[in-house]
């Protein structure tokens, strides 16, 4: 393997988890959506805006990967490795708690994409990485 597969695969494996967590974001978003209560539907209209940003980022993420020759893995089964890491509770949530428990998964995730980003040296994957982490730093 020469240095710039090895670069295309790093870059491929961090691009990879970036998609997941994305993908997770934006099915725990919709979810949110639905179950909140209490907040006259303030959280459910940032999240209808929200949740379509994060999957055209899941979208750019995928793209990139197909660039890199790696094919994006967005099967349920993928997204289920990190089902203790997206768990919300059952039933219906008060605003107060799913505005808490999703600015805990933005504030979470932005680290994540940040680190991403910090590591990449793929100038393509790191315009990729840049629009995540501005995309996350917005919370409700």
């Amino acid at each position: 393997m020469n240095a710039s597969n090895s670069v295309d695969h790093a870059a491929g494996a961090e691009l990879q988890r970036e998609l997941r967590d994305l993908l997770c974001l934006a099915v725990v978003g919709d979810h949110l959506r639905w179950v909140v209560r209490g907040d006259g539907g303030e959280l459910g209209r940032w999240l209808s805006d929200a949740v379509p940003r994060w999957r055209a980022l899941a979208d750019e993420v995928a793209k990139r990967l197909v660039a890199l020759g790696v094919p994006p893995d967005g099967r349920v089964r993928s997204l289920a490795q990190d089902i203790p890491l997206n768990w919300v509770p059952e039933g219906w949530l008060p605003a107060d708690e799913a505005r808490q428990l999703l600015e805990q998964r933005l504030h979470t995730l932005g680290e994540w994409s940040r680190r991403r980003r910090s590591k990449t040296t793929d100038p393509e994957s790191a315009r990729v990485l840049d629009a995540v982490c501005e995309a996350l730093a917005r919370v409700p």
